[in-house]
């Protein structure tokens, strides 16, 4: 049965791409808004002067979402089962598909690793996708996730402001209890931290951070 994007995994992909809600335009000069959403990825058409709500922005990343999953899902020719890949696994690799592209990830050596039974190797390859230097952070989050099970606890770095790494320092850094390991993963700690560090600032406790959540990080 293909795998969907869980949660915690859409809301790792809005931490890395990070979360616009008015139109602005790529580097390539394509009008985009919300999670990197263009024209080309279906509804809505993006046009200058557009601003969207939070809610709009998660509506339309969950939407974009599904090309790549179908992509991951045909790419990956092992039986895809949570004893083959994980939950956590997947939504690496959706990260990377969203970030590099559907044909890039087909083509990738992480798709030949995971179908070559190299589960190691797989989550070593992550680490290849390094143009610009500055994803390298990206990518070390990203292998970190693939490599985490599924109840377990994460590991590895990431750190530019709306980055993971950047909600866990700001998160030690306004007194999370217990201190969080800087790891680059959105794993359950962090995730409770954040809702905890919402509780406490009169924030709606749903674990996402948001534009209100992010400024009240600092």
């Amino acid at each position: 049965m293909p795998m969907k994007t869980s949660a915690t995994g859409r809301e790792a992909i809005a931490l890395r791409e990070g979360r616009v809600l008015h139109t602005y335009r790529d580097t390539r000069g394509i009008p985009t808004i919300g999670v990197g959403h263009t024209s080309a990825a279906g509804p809505p058409t993006v046009v200058d002067g557009m601003v969207i709500t939070l809610a709009q922005c998660d509506e339309i990343l969950a939407r974009d979402l599904g090309t790549f999953e179908d992509a991951v899902n045909r790419a990956i020719s092992v039986p895809i089962s949570r004893n083959v890949i994980s939950q956590n696994a997947f939504d690496a690799c959706l990260s990377l598909a969203f970030n590099i592209g559907a044909p890039g990830f087909a083509g990738s050596s992480v798709v030949r690793d995971i179908n070559a039974g190299s589960t190691q190797a797989a989550a070593d390859a992550f680490l290849m996708w390094d143009h610009p230097p500055e994803l390298l952070g990206r990518r070390k989050g990203e292998r970190a996730q693939f490599l985490r099970p599924d109840s377990g606890s994460p590991a590895n770095p990431e750190s530019p402001r709306g980055s993971i790494s950047w909600v866990q320092t700001q998160l030690n850094a306004n007194g999370a209890n217990p201190p969080l390991s800087v790891d680059g993963d959105l794993g359950p700690a962090t995730i409770a931290a954040i809702r905890a560090f919402q509780a406490s600032h009169g924030l709606t406790v749903d674990g996402v951070v948001g534009a209100l959540t992010a400024a009240a990080l600092g």
